[in-house]
């Protein structure tokens, strides 16, 4: 059930269709024709869900023109509420994962970070934790020094050298850096390939 508070500002601010209607399941697609994909999305209690985030309106006092990239969005957005809580679900639909995608995650990961601290105040919620998700169907992680772009694995100025993408893939974490570096919990999700449609599928239990 939607407090009344969030409906109001879902009602009277956010754009038309911004959240799909209330469900416990989804079906959530990425219909790019390199990476088609299903995800099959379970998450229980009161939730709100954003498909093709990326293509919804976003904050216009992010910059247009950046190295940052803070136009690019993740695919889907799914806010949790559980135990008076709000969880932030970030997930990006990729056929596959290198060195390049995981430094394009990031960029995506942090853009709708700002857009969705703004949603917070829309909203009239406080978000207390953030999960970040990846689909993917195969994996191709190289050294630094055998990158085709090496300024992916340069640290800016002042800043420590970010952790090998490949680590953080092991250790489901993803580093983000919204001005100061925040690690937030990623899980993979390994998709199949379907023979019928060349489709890749997965599922995603969210407890």
């Amino acid at each position: 059930m939607i407090e009344e508070r969030i409906q109001y500002g879902i009602d009277n601010f956010l754009e038309d269709n911004f959240f799909l209607p209330f469900s416990n399941s989804y079906c959530l697609e990425e219909k790019s024709e390199t990476g088609r994909s299903t995800l099959h999305v379970d998450v229980q209690g009161d939730n709100l869900c954003s498909e093709d985030y990326d293509h919804k309106g976003k904050c216009n006092f992010l910059k247009k023109e950046s190295p940052f990239k803070l136009r690019r969005s993740v695919d889907h957005v799914l806010l949790q509420k559980k135990e008076d809580k709000w969880i932030l679900h970030l997930i990006e639909m990729k056929s596959k994962v290198d060195n390049k995608k995981w430094h394009e995650i990031k960029q995506k990961i942090r853009a709708s970070y700002f857009n969705v601290c703004a949603l917070e105040g829309v909203l009239g919620i406080h978000i207390d934790e953030i999960r970040t998700y990846t689909t993917y169907e195969s994996t191709g992680f190289w050294n630094a020094d055998r990158s085709e772009d090496p300024k992916i694995m340069v640290a800016p100025l002042g800043k420590p050298m970010p952790p090998a993408p490949e680590k953080e893939w092991e250790n489901n974490i993803i580093s983000v850096d919204v001005g100061e570096i925040m690690q937030f919990r990623h899980v993979a999700i390994k998709m199949q390939r379907t023979k019928e449609d060349n489709l890749l599928t997965g599922n995603l239990h969210i407890c």
